[in-house]
């Protein structure tokens, strides 16, 4: 008996699903079948993320990790509340509640304006900023109430004690305008959470083997001709994440190739699994082994300036 290399992909999703569940507590109910997001995840080939994504509205939002880095949200007031339920809080932390979930407060920036929020153990950071948009059908809708009620008395403050996802306010010219709260990702792309988190190499010197405008773009072994060698694919906010290229390269040539024909180096990658590292402040902060399939090499441009990238194939049946 042998099985097609569907069944062989809905055992390995399965086995998988079962083994995450089991690990975080759920039952293998139809019910839980049928509304596990993380399942359906495996079934289109696309790997767990390495810890547990942020929750939206009670299911896993993944795109909030590897997707778009910026999404509408509602959001309510911080407060220590609820810290003791919100993944990777302490009591007495603060927290504020993001599309049904909390979320760990790491700074306030403006009270009730912008916070910096963070997520479980994932070493990622996001923004969450308050926006003001001017809504011209209540706008509209004002102007002609005041039109046909000219002596009437509109009381329009929130209550004391009220707590509102949303607000609204006049401006002196009766203009409405509504609040939204917009979160965005700090940092690198997510792309990499598919992957294995792997320990840093104590032992392992390493070092910029040439700068260009953005910092290194090529790092490898200190004081050595020969060796490991890395490239830049990505920045942001300070941040670099490098690509191992091999163990055994000639650093000069390596420089040069990565100054003349950058696109050569990524598509000459091999193997099955890719060696991820970020850097800040000339030291590793941490690596990854991602599925070669799964990293968006092909897109990246040298002289980009912002990365926001998910795999061609990540939500493929």
């Amino acid at each position: 008996m042998s099985f097609s290399d569907r069944e062989k992909q809905l055992i390995r999703a399965a086995f998988s699903w079962g083994q995450i569940t089991h690990k975080e507590g759920f039952t293998l109910s139809d019910m839980e079948i049928e509304k596990s997001v993380l399942f359906r995840r495996l079934l289109a080939g696309r790997p767990a993320l390495a810890f547990p994504p942020p929750l939206r509205h009670g299911f896993p939002w993944y795109e909030v990790i590897e997707g778009r880095s910026e999404h509408m949200v509602n959001a309510s007031e911080a407060s220590p509340e609820c810290s003791i339920i919100a993944p990777g809080s302490r009591p007495g932390d603060t927290c504020i509640l993001i599309d049904g979930a909390f979320w760990r407060v790491a700074e306030t920036v403006r009270e009730r304006e912008e916070y910096i929020v963070e997520w479980g153990q994932y070493p990622i950071r996001w923004r969450l900023r308050k926006h003001w948009e001017v809504n011209y059908e209540m706008t509209q809708q004002l102007s002609n109430f005041r039109k046909h009620n000219p002596g009437a008395e509109l009381q329009l403050e929130s209550r004391p004690g009220q707590r509102e996802y949303s607000e609204f306010r006049i401006d002196d010219e009766q203009t409405v305008w509504l609040s939204e709260w917009k979160l965005t990702r700090i940092g690198l792309s997510g792309w990499v959470w598919v992957g294995t988190p792997v320990e840093l190499q104590g032992d392992e010197q390493l070092a910029a083997l040439y700068r260009d405008r953005q910092g290194p773009l090529v790092i490898g072994e200190a004081n050595r001709q020969r060796g490991a060698g890395w490239l830049r694919i990505e920045q942001a906010e300070g941040e670099s994440r490098f690509i191992k290229l091999g163990d055994a390269l000639e650093y000069q040539a390596l420089v040069a190739a990565a100054i003349n024909a950058f696109d050569t180096l990524l598509h000459g990658v091999e193997g099955d699994q890719l060696q991820v590292m970020d850097w800040r402040e000339e030291q590793p902060l941490r690596r990854y082994e991602v599925p070669i399939q799964l990293a968006p090499l092909e897109q990246f441009d040298l002289g980009a300036a912002n990365y926001d990238l998910v795999p061609d194939n990540a939500y493929t049946g």
